[in-house]
């Protein structure tokens, strides 16, 4: 379509949603997205390591696995990680990059299923064009925009764009702090909204069906990682 590059896509994701999401109609491109995701997500994560890796240890301390862990262990674990070596953050970047790409994915088959048992006329392609492109408004955009933030604080668990910033003395694993950060992330909304508008156009929905058919699937596996998460706490 005329006037679609990546540079015009990014910006019309923020600007002009319903433009980007006609483009994504068309050209779905959802491994070009992908690899945005990848890139971003594996760079925050291996610039950060050293900030989110004991603040990961300490966290874990008073919870059952860290309780099955020795003080000698936890220690060493602990310095090993207040002073991460390169190879170390390029592990730990690749992985984090990865793992979003996974977790993106398997949002887009749920995507998926709901939108086939709601009549939706959306290929796999364009489903998964819709959501990976979406996934860039909190994935990549609110990653850039809590990066300072996280240098700043040097904390990343403690950093939130959202509801659980209203907390902001709050037990960071505490149930109600953790259900804020998995469910009242801004950026996250703003995403759900550009899905929404994605799928209107693939699906040929209503804006309601639309919402229903994206909030629901997006609820069930939110509902599970934050269980899954509560498991070892």
């Amino acid at each position: 379509m005329n006037g679609d590059n990546l540079g015009s896509r990014l910006w019309a994701l923020i600007v002009k949603p319903g433009l980007a999401m006609e483009w994504v109609r068309e050209r779905p491109q959802w491994l070009v997205a992908a690899v945005i995701l990848f890139v971003v997500i594996s760079l925050f994560t291996a610039a950060t390591t050293h900030i989110a890796g004991p603040e990961q240890m300490e966290l874990m301390r008073d919870t059952r696995f860290g309780q099955m862990m020795s003080e000698e262990d936890w220690e060493h674990d602990y310095q090993e990680a207040l002073s991460p070596s390169p190879t170390k953050r390029l592990i730990n970047g690749l992985t984090g990059g990865f793992g979003v790409c996974i977790v993106i994915f398997f949002y887009g088959l749920f995507f998926l299923l709901f939108s086939k048992l709601a009549g939706g006329t959306g290929s796999f392609k364009q489903i998964m064009g819709v959501n990976f492109w979406a996934s860039i408004i909190p994935y990549v955009l609110g990653t850039l925009v809590k990066l300072p933030l996280i240098f700043a604080k040097q904390t990343v668990v403690g950093v939130s764009i959202g509801l659980a910033a209203l907390t902001p003395n709050a037990d960071l694993m505490s149930a109600t702090y953790q259900a804020l950060m998995y469910f009242g992330d801004f950026f996250s909304w703003w995403g759900i909204v550009v899905l929404i508008i994605g799928f209107e156009k693939v699906n040929e929905f209503s804006r309601g069906k639309a919402a229903t058919v994206v909030i629901l699937p997006w609820l069930l596996l939110t509902g599970v990682l934050f269980g899954l998460g509560r498991l070892f706490v």
